[in-house]
């Protein structure tokens, strides 16, 4: 499945707005603890990369799927269609440069 570029961008604004909560609620640290501002930018970077990929794979369909970047680690939450779509977008995460360990949380739907 293709999507337009228009819809990319509207996928990659999501997520750059949607990291941008723990700046403005917490001080830029889910945890408290410290976490730079380029910190930040690499995660935000690494989420939009695999963002990218999703969108780009015929296979996954990246509106199902919200991807979370904590210092190089990444989180995959959502339903996806069968364990063959969550095992590729695991694959596509852990193969993306910067991206040091995944954690998926995704759920199959019955």
């Amino acid at each position: 499945m293709k999507i337009s570029s228009y819809s990319v961008i509207v996928i990659v604004l999501a997520v750059l707005v949607q990291g941008c909560g723990s700046l403005i609620v917490g001080g830029g640290s889910p945890g408290g603890g410290s976490y730079s501002g380029s910190q930040t930018s690499t995660d935000a970077a690494i989420t939009s990369r695999i963002n990218t990929r999703f969108v780009n794979d015929s296979l996954v369909r990246a509106l199902d799927i919200r991807v979370s970047t904590y210092r190089g680690v990444v989180t995959l939450y959502g339903s996806v269609q069968s364990a063959a779509v969550a095992a590729r977008a695991v694959e596509l995460a852990r193969t993306t440069s910067g991206v040091n360990r995944v954690v998926s949380r995704l759920s199959v739907e019955p």
